[in-house]
């Protein structure tokens, strides 16, 4: 009860220090050879509305997907219309998952690797910031056609070896450790890859990872770890696992993209992700969301 509490009240404190970003023009979609997608939460429609806006910038052009729960007011729906003019707002259970388990966001992933069947898909979370001055690796991915992911300096590797490195891990509790311990009783553990990235900032190339390989590694994972499967997190290792085996995968160059947290090189970093644990730490996150505003008010 007092997370909840905690937790909604510093985000109503991070909704009004960039309540400046509800004033900025709207962002024009421009139709390209790819789509950007985000889950949007009801309580996340404003740093959605910055996250998005800040990214474009960079990109220019491209489809923009928003995912919301069927219970999104229409006064938001139309907040987030009016300040992306041309995006498609899909509904979250409306979406099909097949093998693969409802929750915990896995109804993005598998929409996301549906969707991949015939464009560049690029996920990006609504804590995301792109700071610049540039997102031109990104930009390369999209432009060959290869996945990527934040992986804050964590290279690609076998199942087995990630199994391996993943059992000398302390912190268990984490359900992402605890399926990556079960890599090595994978049946192709030697032969498939893994990074341990994040979905917060993701790539999907066109025809580089289908809907039906996922839903085997789920079923397969399933088996293997049946009592924490379904713990918030497992779909972080999907993610990650359909990356890393697209034909050509990158990890992002780090620190320029990267999870703000301690010691992480900020003045390095050109696109942040703000995952929860410190999201609102010292007000860095609305400082520099404060700095795009200016830029968006400007242009």
């Amino acid at each position: 009860m007092f997370y909840k509490w905690r937790r909604k009240l510093k985000t109503w404190n991070f909704d009004r220090q960039i309540a400046a970003v509800m004033d900025t023009p709207p962002l024009r979609v421009v139709d390209a050879g790819w789509s950007i997608v985000s889950m949007i939460k009801n309580r996340d429609v404003p740093m959605y509305v910055l996250s998005i806006k800040a990214f474009y910038q960079h990109l220019g052009a491209g489809r923009v997907i928003g995912i919301i729960d069927r219970d999104m007011p229409q006064t938001l729906r139309d907040t987030i219309r009016r300040h992306v003019e041309g995006i498609e707002l899909v509904i979250l259970e409306d979406l099909d998952t097949g093998r693969c388990q409802r929750g915990g966001t896995w109804e993005r992933l598998v929409f996301l690797l549906d969707r991949s069947e015939s464009q560049y898909l690029i996920q990006v979370d609504a804590d995301v910031l792109a700071v610049g001055p540039d997102l031109e690796e990104l930009k390369d991915c999209i432009a060959r056609n290869v996945a990527f992911t934040i992986a804050d300096g964590d290279q690609f590797r076998s199942m087995r070896e990630s199994a391996r490195i993943a059992q000398t891990a302390t912190n268990e509790r984490y359900v992402g450790i605890a399926i990556e311990q079960c890599f090595d009783r994978h049946p192709d553990c030697d032969r498939l890859r893994y990074i341990r990235g994040s979905s917060g900032l993701a790539g999907f190339a066109r025809g580089g990872f289908s809907r039906a390989q996922i839903e085997d590694f789920h079923s397969i994972m399933q088996n293997l770890l049946p009592d924490r499967w379904h713990e918030w997190g497992s779909e972080q290792c999907g993610s990650n696992f359909a990356v890393a085996n697209s034909p050509g995968a990158v990890a992002l160059p780090y620190p320029a993209y990267g999870s703000f947290g301690p010691g992480m090189e900020r003045d390095r970093c050109k696109c942040f992700h703000f995952i929860g644990a410190y999201r609102f730490v010292n007000g860095y996150f609305a400082g520099r969301g404060q700095e795009i505003i200016r830029q968006l008010e400007q242009a």
